[in-house]
C-alpha cells in the first residue's frame, strides 16, 4: 500500500518543499511510499539542481510579471508551470519496487502515463532521450528525477493547457527537449486540450493515479502529509524560496571566474 496525497493548489517553493520533505520521510521509513499530486497557484518556473539562472532563464520577464523562480533538488531541466498542469511526484523508498536504474526507473512510472493516456482514449510513447511522453511527436510531459536521503523520485507534468507565448519569453531555451528540428514550442508540445474535450479535473487526476497504480502493481489510499512533513516543508520553504539557493550555482560560478583572475 502507497499513499496517494493531492496537496492542491499550492506556491512553488512550498511545493519543492514539500516533496523534499516527503522523500526525506520515505527515505528513513517514517513515511509511507507516496504519490504526490498538485498544481501550482502562481507562475512558476522550475530550475533544475545543476542549471544557472543566467543561461537558461529571462530574469527581467520574471520579475516584471511575477513569475517565481524555484530551484529544486531534483535534476533535469527547467520548466515553465501554470495552473493547467496536473504536477506530481512518485516518491519510493531506495531498494524498493521503484528501480534502481534511472532509467528503468523513468520508463516505469512514464508508462504509467501512458496507460493514463489510454483510459483517456489517447496513445503516447515514451522517449527515453528526453525522458518524456509524447502524443503524435509532441511532447505533453516532461519529467526529472532525483535520488537522496534514502528515497528514489520522479517528478513530472501533464499539460492540460498551455501558455506558450509566457513560456517563450521566460525560457532562453524554449525548444530544449523536444524533438529535433522544433523551431518554436508550440509546434514540439501538445496539450490535452489540443486533443480532446478535457474530462473533469477529478477523471484526469483519477487516470493518472490508477496508470500510476497499474505500472507499480500497488494500491494506494487517501491521506495528507504527517505533521513532521507538514513542518520540515515550512522549514525548507524558506530555503527554496532565498535568493541564496535559487543562484547558488550563478554565485558558485562567479567565486571560480573571481578566482582564476585572481590567480591569473
Amino acid at each position: 500500500m502507497w499513499r496517494f496525497v493531492d496537496a492542491g493548489l499550492i506556491d512553488g517553493a512550498y511545493s519543492t518543499a514539500l516533496f523534499h520533505s516527503i522523500g526525506r520521510h520515505v527515505g528513513s521509513g517514517d513515511s509511507d511510499e507516496t504519490i504526490l499530486f498538485w498544481r501550482v497557484r502562481y507562475p512558476t518556473l522550475y530550475l533544475g539542481y545543476h542549471q544557472y539562472v543566467e543561461d537558461e532563464v529571462h530574469e527581467d520577464y520574471c520579475r516584471e510579471h511575477n513569475i517565481d523562480i524555484v530551484r529544486r533538488i531534483l535534476g533535469g531541466g527547467c520548466g515553465y508551470c501554470d495552473r493547467d498542469q496536473v504536477l506530481f511526484s512518485v516518491i519510493g523508498a531506495q531498494g524498493g519496487i521503484m528501480p534502481g536504474n534511472v532509467q528503468a526507473a523513468y520508463n516505469k512510472v512514464l508508462s504509467g502515463m501512458l496507460v493514463a493516456l489510454v483510459t483517456l482514449g489517447l496513445e503516447g510513447e515514451v522517449d527515453p532521450a528526453r525522458n518524456g511522453v509524447f502524443v503524435q511527436g509532441r511532447k505533453i510531459s516532461g519529467n526529472a528525477q532525483g535520488r537522496f536521503d534514502g528515497a528514489v523520485m520522479v517528478n513530472g507534468s501533464f499539460l492540460l493547457d498551455f501558455d506558450f507565448e509566457t513560456m517563450d519569453r521566460v525560457l532562453k531555451h524554449p525548444t530544449m527537449n523536444l524533438r529535433p528540428n522544433v523551431q518554436i514550442a508550440r509546434d514540439g508540445m501538445v496539450t490535452l486540450s489540443d486533443l480532446m474535450e478535457l474530462p473533469s479535473i477529478d477523471d484526469i487526476k483519477q487516470a493518472l493515479r490508477s496508470g500510476f497504480e497499474g505500472v507499480l502493481d500497488i494500491s494506494t489510499y487517501d491521506n495528507t502529509i504527517s505533521d513532521e512533513e507538514g513542518r520540515l516543508a515550512v522549514e525548507l520553504t524558506s530555503q527554496y524560496s532565498s535568493m541564496e539557493w535559487t543562484y547558488r550555482m550563478d554565485h558558485k560560478r562567479e567565486k571560480r571566474k573571481k578566482s582564476i583572475m585572481d590567480i591569473g
